[in-house]
């Protein structure tokens, strides 16, 4: 537990000045610890392998940490004095965690690539730390060095299981409000830039928190509560970040949705094999209910989960206004070469068999009389394949327009 100091020590001796200790990713172990099992063992192990260096190290000139997670809050560091801290909401030193326009700028003119700027804003772009528009420097320094070749670079960096463990342990509105990320929609959150790990089970709402302090949001907007805490106003910053989150949702499901399974729901979908469909939703949630709560919400992700995978062919979108009201799902081709898909979904507690095929019939009608294909029709997109969906428990009743 000594080494750090032991190490500093020499150094000083050897050298005759005091060495600075940094420290990248400090808390990676703690993450890990967390997602593994053993968080409280973990942390023991850092606080006196930290305290040992920066503590009472009189061979320290000055140490230097970064992380998610403020050192304080995890009690790593009890009685540490002249802790500096600068999160991701404060003005000072901003700039310095990326790159600013200006840096992507003349990186694109040193690569004769200043005709790409707009590509570069429209997939790393779009955070805001402080005062100051940063760009994601790890990604924008792979494009340049990757031919200009817009992709997610991010994603190798480190593991994402963290959103899954959120995932699992979202209720229904903070799940709501994460599938509606994905939709382009941004919403208002208390912010704790001192979260940690633990508080994800116990305070869902934790989870913007901590996808904010991680990269995965953007704040648009900041503000102080009268108790002190900051009110955000936060959203997907870039491309880049949505097909993250897209890769993640998909991937959770796909721990209970095998590949031939995913194949059949969509030769289902395309020729509105309605008994079908209805069988293979039902063999996946005999898995995947136990995951959530019941209800409409749950239904709605897990529907918009499943037709992600036609993200390549369709832009998909959810609770957006068409004709006289707003649409479930929509699936809009993005060649007019194929259909036009909408699904309006039905939660019936406690439903009979017959009773889920009148809800289902409903949703379907509900299509119609709100003319909810109004904005397809309007872009010439023929046909339009509408289904009604009656969820209870484990069990749906389907019907669809032929």
């Amino acid at each position: 537990m000594l080494s750090l100091m032991m190490l500093s020590k020499m150094l000083h001796e050897y050298h005759g000045i005091e060495p600075m200790v940094i420290i990248d990713e400090y808390d990676t172990p703690i993450e890990q610890g967390y997602l593994c099992g053993f968080y409280e063992t973990v942390v023991l192990f850092v606080r006196n392998l930290f305290s040992g260096a920066f503590k009472d190290n009189k061979h320290l000139k000055y140490g230097f940490l970064t992380g998610i997670l403020r050192v304080v809050k995890e009690s790593i560091f009890s009685g540490l004095n002249n802790l500096k801290i600068n999160s991701i909401l404060d003005s000072h030193y901003s700039e310095y965690f990326g790159f600013t326009p200006e840096e992507v700028r003349d990186m694109a003119a040193y690569y004769g690539a200043e005709d790409k700027y707009e590509d570069i804003c429209a997939w790393y772009d779009g955070y805001r730390f402080g005062g100051t528009e940063i760009f994601n420097p790890w990604s924008v320094i792979n494009y340049f060095s990757n031919g200009c070749k817009p992709a997610c670079y991010w994603v190798s960096t480190g593991s994402n299981d963290v959103i899954g463990e959120m995932l699992i342990h979202a209720d229904e509105e903070t799940y709501k409000r994460l599938q509606s990320l994905l939709q382009g929609d941004s919403f208002t959150t208390i912010v704790d830039t001192s979260v940690i790990y633990p508080q994800i089970q116990n305070n869902p709402s934790s989870v913007y928190s901590f996808l904010l302090v991680a990269g995965y949001l953007n704040a648009e907007e900041v503000g102080i509560t009268p108790s002190g805490d900051f009110i955000c106003k936060v959203s997907l910053p870039n491309k880049e970040i949505a097909y993250v989150y897209n890769k993640e949702i998909i991937s959770k499901l796909e721990r209970f949705v095998p590949t031939t399974l995913v194949m059949s729901l969509q030769e289902a979908i395309f020729d509105k094999d309605t008994p079908r469909l209805k069988k293979l939703i039902e063999k996946l949630m005999l898995d995947s209910v136990s995951y959530f709560d019941t209800k409409e919400a749950f239904y709605h992700g897990l529907m918009v989960g499943l037709l992600a995978i036609f993200r390549e062919s369709f832009y998909i979108t959810s609770n957006r206004e068409s004709g006289d009201g707003r649409y479930d799902i929509q699936m809009m081709p993005i060649s007019k070469e194929l259909p036009g898909f909408i699904f309006e979904l039905k939660s019936g507690n406690d439903s009979s068999a017959s009773d889920l095929k009148e809800l289902a019939k409903a949703a379907l009608q509900q299509i119609a009389d709100k003319r909810y294909d109004s904005d397809m029709s309007s872009k010439g997109i023929e046909p339009v394949i509408c289904y009604g969906l009656a969820f209870s428990g484990k069990h749906v009743e389907i019907s669809c327009s032929v």
